[in-house]
């Protein structure tokens, strides 16, 4: 018997590979009728091209999906176009600074009936509504899904699975003084949170989920029975911190990642 996790989000996690870069993205479903889907690929925009202008030229991507061959599940390597006569399948979030982005894979699943690969249903999004009833504050165990560094299990392509806690409160103006190439700080205020513990450089485009456990406090009560691994969002950057050697200072990776949350992703499949 699979773990929630194994049969939601990594059935639904893929590893990305551009022409100049390479991260992860999971796909999600939105219900357009009895039984009918759209798919949609969600990643960051820096995964296919940090350069706004080479990534809409891009004409593919690959993806590392798996499939069904000779009664086996097996890792496959499939180039999908970006374009369809000359109409983009990619919506980016309109703000520079929102780093997330959809690609419709409808035309893909269409056409490859033994991909495997799952995608999860808009019912595990943690929005707002869903966090209030949740209870979800920081401090809670979460799930980072992906491909860190490029790794992947066996002869398939399945993720790994990493786990954490959120770092600060979701839904509340993140404000950071960023260091800046020619000296001095620059303030950025953004509509994200932070993790602690679960990325590493590599994660970028990973989902991150509250962690299904039994007996988790919401409000007052204990609740017995296990919560669902709901979407709260997608890691865009990993942070470092100095680390002073004693010969000099040089960055080091300090284990927290920078997450947009669940209703960017949402802004996003709103533009298909």
């Amino acid at each position: 018997m699979s773990s929630l996790i194994e049969s939601t989000w990594a059935a639904a996690t893929v590893m990305i590979q551009s022409t100049s870069n390479r991260g992860t993205g999971f796909l999600v479903g939105r219900s357009v009728g009895q039984d009918q889907w759209r798919i949609y690929l969600v990643t960051n925009k820096h995964v296919l091209d940090p350069d706004t202008l080479k990534r809409r030229a891009l004409k593919s991507v690959r993806l590392y999906l798996n499939i069904e061959k000779n009664g086996q599940l097996t890792g496959e390597q499939l180039d999908y176009a970006l374009q369809e006569q000359s109409v983009s399948r990619v919506r980016e979030h309109p703000d520079a600074e929102v780093d997330v982005l959809a690609i419709d894979v409808v035309p893909l699943f269409n056409a490859r009936k033994d991909i495997r690969n799952k995608f999860v249903g808009e019912d595990l999004f943690g929005v707002a509504a869903k966090r209030k009833e949740l209870d979800i504050t920081a401090g809670e165990e979460i799930m980072v899904v992906g491909y860190p560094s490029g790794i992947r299990q066996g002869r398939t392509n399945h993720p790994i699975i990493r786990q954490g806690i959120i770092a600060t409160r979701i839904g509340e103006e993140l404000h950071e003084e960023l260091p800046q190439p020619g000296g001095g700080t620059k303030m950025r205020v953004s509509r994200a949170f932070l993790i602690d513990g679960a990325t590493i450089p590599g994660s970028s485009g990973s989902p991150v989920v509250l962690k299904p456990v039994i007996g988790r406090q919401q409000a007052n009560t204990i609740m017995m029975g296990t919560v669902h691994p709901v979407l709260l969002g997608i890691v865009a950057e990993t942070r470092f911190a100095a680390i002073d050697t004693g010969a000099g200072v040089i960055p080091g990776f300090a284990g927290l990642g920078f997450v947009f949350d669940v209703e960017a992703i949402v802004e996003v499949l709103d533009l298909f």
